[in-house]
């Protein structure tokens, strides 16, 4: 009689143990193969941050490559989390260097940080983000451009001394520098970032949303 009891007692346990998955096909902008393994690498650590961000634990996260395709295969406790990855995932990138303006000619006011006028000059004129450590475990980041995107801010920097420009992602300002030359150099430089880590974090993000398209697999 007790052997009915205990398999019904661990029925609710047993069917409280399923998980939920999702499979991506993972498309780049890039035939370099040192620079695809380098997206693919940061992709996997985007989609771990994000689902840390979410407060869901990965049960698994794995890259293959099946018939010509890079697939990403995600697996969690909470299909509703998977949910949230995928519509982040999905959205297109979307970053936009600023120049700063009165509030009145803005396209955009930050609270504390005043307005903020489009340049013209968004992700698409951008090449890579290198992250890197200064002396003293601060961390730095590397903005490099196209040479569209070079010309571009070179006239943005010759014409525009002692204004701040913004670097917007996903329409929040994550940067704000001084433009304090009139000649741009071959990449701008963002420095002081608290720590190294955030500076990857950054560079990761911006890397992968620039090269990286995510589509639901069927």
């Amino acid at each position: 009689m007790k052997r009915p009891l205990l398999l019904l007692a661990l029925l609710p346990l047993l069917t409280g143990c399923s998980t939920a998955s999702v499979l991506y096909n993972v498309t780049l902008n890039t035939d370099d193969e040192e620079r695809g393994s380098m997206l693919l690498l940061a992709s996997l650590r985007v989609i771990e941050r994000r689902m840390a961000n979410i407060g869901e634990e990965l049960v698994d996260l794995d890259m293959q490559r099946k018939n010509g395709k890079n697939q990403m295969y995600v697996e969690a406790k909470e299909q509703a989390a998977l949910d949230i990855l995928t519509d982040e995932l999905t959205t297109p990138f979307e970053l936009y260097i600023m120049l700063e303006s009165s509030t009145e000619d803005a396209d955009v006011v930050v609270e504390g940080h005043g307005g903020f006028k489009k340049t013209g000059i968004s992700h698409e004129q951008l090449k890579w983000l290198q992250s890197s450590e200064e002396p003293g475990g601060k961390g730095r980041v590397s903005i490099l451009f196209t040479q569209e995107g070079r010309d571009l801010m070179g006239s943005l920097f010759e014409e525009n001394q002692n204004k701040y420009i913004g670097i917007f992602v996903r329409g929040s300002l994550v940067s704000k520098l001084l433009v304090d030359t009139n000649e741009l150099k071959d990449e701008i430089i963002i420095t002081d970032i608290p720590t190294v880590q955030l500076a990857n974090v950054f560079a990761d993000d911006v890397n992968v949303g620039m090269h990286v398209t995510f589509t639901l697999a069927p």
